[in-house]
């Protein structure tokens, strides 16, 4: 285990105009599960390479364990990775595609056997280690991924979007797997994804970029509860929060804060009206969708009547529970 920091790092590539990562300060802790989520773009996957010493950075300084490590190769670094597309040898049983990296390392046969059966334990793999990758189902060839990482015991583990490559009950299934086995282990860990439910329901905390720059870091219910900015709150909830102009500021709603008005509104309640644009029925609960004066705003329902796309529908929420943003930086102001 290990302790990961990036001091004032700048990665910019060849004949681009603007960095990828411009002055990304960010210290990760010793055995922490550190997400780094944001859209297409943002620098998120550029972070995790160059801190596996796939990408040059243009200035400042990563430290592992607090040794610089900004100019060592990747093998030198002590850390293991796992990538979206598994890269597994298709030739090559799950054993042997396991401990490759041990066998290259020449340790000893027992010793790799030994290491690739308690990895195969811990991940559920064991019966699986005669088959070629062909035989396996999507998620259990993520977790022989995994498991090759994992027998070379290292100080970080590195993970670039590793379950977008499976369906959706499986992707649910599998990323409570992976933090389980990561709270098990205790390993430092830095996982990269575009999908904030994922980043939300694995991360200790949640590192949130954009164009390159670093927004936010902070456990799951504080992003989603105190965002810094218009950018993280708009990204970190799903459905969104609702944005929307209102005397002078931006203000913004969460959907469960929403209601949706049958008879008159509460009591120093703020009311909006608007049209349905859409309507999402997930079972035991619904969402409304709707379009007030240019703006969407987005309610949250749970049991009785459910409107239907084009109905005019009437809004309320407490403006005490509302965020508040400066319209033009955007930046959080309560």
């Amino acid at each position: 285990m290990a302790t990961v920091s990036f001091e004032n790092v700048t990665i910019r590539y060849p004949g681009a105009e603007r960095p990828t990562v411009h002055e990304l300060n960010l210290d990760i802790a010793d055995g922490e599960f550190l997400v780094l989520v944001g859209p297409s773009g943002c620098g998120k996957s550029t972070t995790l390479r160059a801190l596996a010493g796939l990408e040059e950075v243009e200035s400042g300084q990563i430290l592992i364990d607090g040794q610089d490590v900004t100019g060592q190769e990747p093998a030198d670094r002590d850390i293991a990775m796992v990538f979206q597309n598994y890269a597994l040898y298709p030739h090559m049983s799950v054993a042997k595609n396991m401990g490759f990296a041990l066998k290259l390392a020449k340790l000893p046969q027992a010793e790799i056997d030994a290491k690739v059966n308690e990895a195969a334990e811990i991940l559920g793999l064991s019966e699986f280690l005669d088959r070629k990758p062909k035989d396996l189902s999507g998620g259990q060839r993520q977790r022989v991924a995994m498991g090759r990482a994992l027998v070379r015991n290292p100080k970080v583990f590195l993970m670039d979007e590793p379950l977008s490559n499976l369906d959706a009950k499986l992707r649910v299934q599998t990323r409570s797997e992976v933090a389980a086995l990561q709270r098990r282990l205790g390993t430092t860990t830095v996982y990269v994804t575009h999908d904030q439910v994922e980043a939300m329901t694995m991360g200790d905390r949640v590192a949130v970029l954009k164009d390159g720059l670093l927004q936010q870091v902070a456990p799951p219910r504080e992003l989603y509860d105190s965002p810094v900015n218009e950018f993280v709150a708009g990204f970190i909830g799903s459905p969104a929060m609702s944005l929307f102009p209102a005397d002078g500021v931006t203000l913004g709603v969460r959907p469960e804060h929403m209601m949706v008005l049958e008879g008159e509104a509460p009591a120093g309640q703020r009311e909006l009206r608007g049209t349905v644009d859409i309507v999402e029925e997930l079972g035991s609960e619904s969402f409304v969708y709707a379009n007030w004066e240019g703006n969407r705003v987005v309610a949250r329902l749970r049991g009785g009547a459910v409107p239907s796309p084009g109905d005019s529908i009437r809004f309320a929420f407490d403006p005490g529970v509302a965020h508040r943003f400066d319209p033009e930086s955007g930046e959080r102001l309560n």
